[in-house]
């Protein structure tokens, strides 16, 4: 096997060990909501961990709108992650920037941003990225079928995986002060609202789009603060 395929191995390996605990928590929690075809397409075609939890918690009292909306607005971030990526590869041609897209997850982009310009390859980065997927699709089918089998303690701390995925993504950002903020009022907003009786779905969306307006506002006062100095 060619130094190439060993270094992209290893590194999707790497991401899908990472991914293990989670796919197969994201399979046990489905398992009592949806049927298995159902969860197995839902990590095929979504492949979005934290907006796959997101779903199925939505499910139980929200729309479809409001589930694609909120999922989309969680996602949002893969469109930057994308560009950039895109940049990087801009020597290949469409199709294969396309198919490497449908792959790019918060872990992957952390990993393959790191590359060396050697390394910005279809084939150092297509191997990376599509390993790592199949972890994710295969464990969340073995966490489906396996969960019965599971003892119920280890079932019980699997709720805790969706918070844990949420907090992965916003400890990084919450570092700046402003971040922090945007992240406090958006967390308020979404409780305020629920304690008023707004429907979860809505709530999450309304907060998510008041967050986000918000973080949008003191990005801009802050670039015209610079401009003006």
């Amino acid at each position: 096997m060619s130094e190439v395929y060993k270094r992209s191995f290893s590194d999707g390996i790497a991401i899908g060990f990472g991914y293990l605990p989670v796919a197969m928590a994201f399979g046990i929690t489905a398992k009592p909501l949806i049927d298995l075809l159902s969860t197995t397409l839902m990590s095929v075609l979504n492949y979005a961990g934290a907006g796959q939890f997101l779903t199925l918690q939505m499910l139980e009292d929200s729309g479809y709108i409001a589930i694609i909306i909120a999922i989309f607005i969680l996602n949002s971030r893969m469109f930057i992650m994308s560009f950039k990526i895109n940049y990087d590869l801009k020597q290949l041609n469409f199709i294969k920037r396309l198919l490497i897209s449908i792959f790019v997850t918060d872990e992957t982009f952390a990993v393959t941003s790191r590359y060396p310009e050697e390394r910005k390859t279809f084939t150092d980065y297509f191997i990376t990225l599509f390993v790592s997927y199949l972890f994710w699709v295969v464990f969340t089918v073995v966490g489906y079928l396996t969960g019965e089998i599971m003892s119920e303690k280890l079932v019980i701390s699997s709720g805790i995986a969706l918070y844990a995925l949420f907090i992965a993504l916003l400890m990084p950002a919450v570092r700046d002060f402003k971040n922090f903020v945007v992240a406090s009022i958006g967390m308020g907003m979404h409780f305020l609202l629920k304690e008023i009786g707004v429907a979860a779905g809505v709530s999450i969306v309304l907060a998510m789009v008041g967050a986000a307006l918000i973080g949008l506002i003191l990005e801009v006062k802050d670039k015209n603060k610079g401009t003006v100095t």
